[in-house]
């Protein structure tokens, strides 16, 4: 209560208690001659219709300004949610071109791969052939320092077809109509040709699966188990169990035998870790008490229409 409301809430009783000539003079003049009692009643409803006026007037102002405050918070969560709603659009498009440049870097890798086996491959071949032929004439000739010489670059060149043969395994990717469970059983099998590997591979396919229509989760996943491998030729390890989990909404992949610190993920290329977090996806090092570590990758999987939306 303020001091204008004090001083008329207790004049009523001032007035009372005042003495009478004290109260002749507050009273107007037309009503002097009228009772006491009735001037006391209305100078209480006069002092009830001040107060009612400035309750109302305070009621108005406090709903004058909540209408205020409600306006600005509608302000606020509209901007919010165009806010949210930009970052989302954003993050799709951020999303499609992820994809999009993955695909680029596919076709790329497959040219270079197809390009390294035809050219740099054929050629060390020929190359092979024609020091055997001198090794077989060297030897026939009985020239052991020659032959002993062109025995060693065989040797060199067989490890030379061997490294392109690597390169170009962990470049190829798969083409627009391969399984993503076939590319993997065959990277898998190619790196136990190479390195004398053991693994066991399943798959676990859901039939409402969308995986099939999203090629940049199925070629993030193949990229993940090709460095992965390729890091795991460079230590000796026991035979890898490698798990393919297609979700409803999600692309998993699993590789027990070939981890033994959640560190090891700063092994695998940047690039490659990069493209999974755009994606929204996680890849980490899950450690197992008295066992090799597990590799875990989940990846969330989008329709082909969303993939395929033109980027503005």
């Amino acid at each position: 209560m303020n001091k204008h409301t004090f001083l008329l809430a207790t004049m009523p009783f001032v007035a009372c208690g005042a003495g009478a000539s004290d109260a002749h003079f507050m009273v107007p003049l037309p009503l002097r001659s009228a009772p006491p009692e009735l001037l006391a009643c209305i100078m209480v409803t006069m002092a009830g219709l001040l107060l009612a006026c400035l309750s109302l007037r305070r009621s108005l102002g406090l709903e004058e300004r909540a209408r205020t405050l409600h306006g600005q918070l509608l302000a606020e969560r509209e901007a919010r949610a165009q806010s949210e709603q930009a970052l989302a659009d954003n993050h799709d498009v951020v999303y499609r071109l992820v994809r999009q440049n993955e695909d680029v870097r596919d076709s790329e890798r497959t040219r270079i791969a197809r390009d390294l086996h035809n050219e740099l491959g054929r050629r060390l071949l020929v190359l092979r052939t024609e020091l055997a032929s001198l090794h077989d004439s060297a030897t026939t000739a009985q020239a052991p320092a020659l032959a002993s010489r062109l025995e060693h670059a065989i040797t060199h060149i067989d490890g030379a077809l061997g490294a392109v043969r690597a390169v170009t395994s962990g470049l190829r990717g798969f083409g627009p109509g391969d399984g993503l469970r076939h590319a993997l059983e065959r990277c898998l099998a190619e790196h136990a040709h190479l390195y004398g590997m053991r693994y066991r591979f399943e798959a676990g396919i859901d039939p409402s699966s969308r995986a099939g229509q999203d090629r940049g989760a199925r070629l993030a996943v193949f990229r993940v188990l090709q460095d992965v491998l390729a890091t795991a030729a460079r230590v000796q390890h026991g035979e890898l169990h490698v798990r393919l989990l297609e979700n409803a909404g999600s692309l998993g992949l699993e590789i027990d035998g070939c981890a033994s610190a959640a560190d090891e993920v700063a092994s695998l290329s940047a690039e490659l870790i990069d493209q999974i977090r755009a994606m929204g996806g996680v890849l980490r090092v899950i450690s197992i008490a008295g066992h090799a570590g597990r590799w875990s990758l989940s990846l969330p999987v989008q329709n082909r229409a969303a993939e395929l939306a033109p980027v503005a």
